[in-house]
């Protein structure tokens, strides 16, 4: 195992650094890339990977250029952040690299595959939305490696749900599995089955969502300790299901879990994160003084700059401020909140994301008394995470709201008028401001 030889490659990597051995070292670098991958370590794949590129002798080549992205991806400059000043020029050098590496006929080695999903987001950014599968994912999807088949369908599944395209997202989902399990890779299927486990949730099978979330953990505690981000990441995704059960307890132990994990560490974006989700919650079991603490310290402590996964954060705590709005009978400051979370939601271009806000949207409607327009922002959440979502308590209670105003057939009607837009209009009709133009038009 690398773990076990990993002190002894280390030492043979900065042996070639410092003997000037450029294509040995970007050669030995290149093939720890995966492992890092695997188990999160970014700062370790940072270093190795800078050290590797500095060493002079090494002229232009595909290899040297996978090496430089996933360096930089690592070193977070290709994160979402403002594009002024020295960040713009670096964000620049990073489009353009991409460029390259994505027009490439053929990337080398499985560090190829590595460096072409999370460059293809970044040109699905400056495409305003127009998301197109690179064709160096298209080509191993379909090709006769079944390791970089998996990899690929987990990968363009990724992207198609990004992009609110769940039945593609769906068939490769599976696929990816099947892949996996041919192979016998336990990371790639502790990957993909918290995806599964999210349509599941969506499609109302809680207990096939729970029994993908175990799988998962049980898989990944089979190749070694996954980083803290991947941790807590995870420990969000247990309570988001946990919180559709109605398992109050558990979410309590789980959010106190995560705080514990990032109490010594230097994660701002992720405490927000935990913050966001607590405070919703709370807020939902009625307890709004701890609420209100906890989302007053956010704001205090979200810098403009904060890196991924800043927007997610600003629009999760954006949303649980609204809610804490509506619970306190304030619906001016719930819209105000709501604007500041749909503007971080379309910066981080995941539609998802920009479907929470439309659902909170949806509840200040419904507080306001425009139920016609509550049923059709949902059905536009709907739009743009590209499916129904039958086991969020909080879709459910407006739905029940909706249509005891409306009448079903009045909801339906309202609901299909949201659901059968396109992406761009329902992102539109998620905007928050638009609620004033529909109390006027009332």
């Amino acid at each position: 195992m690398i773990a076990t030889e990993y002190d002894n490659t280390l030492a043979a990597l900065r042996r070639r650094c410092d003997t000037d051995d450029a294509p040995g070292a970007l050669s030995l670098a290149l093939d720890l890339t995966w492992y890092w991958q695997m188990l999160g370590r970014t700062s370790d794949a940072a270093h190795w990977l800078g050290k590797a590129l500095a060493v002079p002798g090494s002229g232009p080549t595909a290899e040297r250029d996978c090496a430089h992205a996933i360096y930089l991806l690592n070193r977070g400059d290709a994160r979402p952040v403002p594009a002024t000043g020295e960040t713009a020029d670096a964000r620049a050098g990073i489009l353009e690299l991409a460029d390259r590496l994505l027009a490439h006929p053929e990337l080398p080695g499985p560090y190829g595959a590595l460096a072409a999903l999370p460059l293809a987001f970044l040109q699905a950014e400056r495409t305003q939305g127009r998301r197109t599968t690179p064709a160096i994912i298209e080509r191993l999807a379909d090709g006769d490696d079944v390791w970089l088949a998996g990899l690929a369908r987990l990968f363009r599944a990724q992207f198609t749900e990004n992009a609110g395209e769940l039945d593609r997202t769906r068939t490769d989902v599976e696929a990816a599995l099947a892949c996996f399990r041919q192979v016998g890779d336990f990371w790639g299927r502790s990957e993909t089955l918290p995806l599964r486990a999210r349509l599941r949730q969506y499609d109302g099978d809680l207990d096939g969502a729970l029994a993908d979330l175990r799988e998962a953990r049980s898989l990944a505690a089979e190749f070694g300790a996954l980083s803290l981000a991947d941790t807590v990441f995870g420990d969000l995704r247990w309570i988001d299901l946990h919180i559709r059960r109605g398992d109050t307890d558990l979410v309590i132990g789980l959010i106190d879990s995560a705080r514990q994990r990032l109490l010594n560490a230097r994660a701002p974006a992720m405490r927000l994160l935990v913050d966001a989700w607590e405070a919703g919650f709370l807020v939902r079991l009625g307890e709004l003084d701890r609420a209100r603490e906890l989302l007053d310290t956010a704001d205090r402590d979200l810098p403009d700059d904060i890196p991924f996964p800043g927007d997610h954060a600003r629009t999760l705590l954006g949303t649980a401020r609204a809610a804490f709005r509506l619970r306190t009978g304030d619906p001016t400051g719930a819209q105000k909140a709501l604007v500041t979370a749909h503007a971080a939601a379309l910066r981080t271009r995941d539609l998802p994301v920009l479907a929470l806000v439309a659902v909170h949207t949806a509840a200040l409607a419904d507080a306001l008394g425009l139920h016609h327009h509550a049923a059709v922002r949902l059905g536009a959440a709907s739009r743009l995470r590209g499916t129904h979502d039958r086991t969020d308590p909080q879709v459910h209670d407006l739905t029940q709201s909706a249509r005891a105003a409306l009448g079903a057939d009045s909801f339906a009607a309202a609901y299909a008028e949201g659901w059968e837009l396109d992406h761009a209009t329902a992102a539109a009709e998620a905007r928050p401001a638009r609620l004033s133009r529909d109390r006027r038009a009332r």
